[in-house]
């Protein structure tokens, strides 16, 4: 159990990380902005599938660390 529960944990902190980085990058593939946070700042049409895939990842660590089975 508590093995489920660091490697739920480690899914957790590599997907994050790489959704931070896929997000806060800058590539020519960002697409059109959907919406503006600030100035310099927005949501682009090309994070919709890092958020989505994020999204998928946590409920992946969800469920490895709510698994019981032996």
């Amino acid at each position: 159990m508590q093995r489920r529960r660091l490697i739920a944990i480690a899914i957790y902190l590599i997907v994050s990380v790489l959704a931070l980085l896929l997000v806060a990058g800058h590539g020519p593939w960002t697409g059109r902005v959907l919406f503006t946070v600030s100035e310099s700042h927005g949501m682009h049409s090309g994070d919709v599938p890092v958020v989505l895939l994020w999204v998928a990842g946590m409920a992946c660590s969800v469920a490895l660390w709510r698994d019981d089975s032996p």
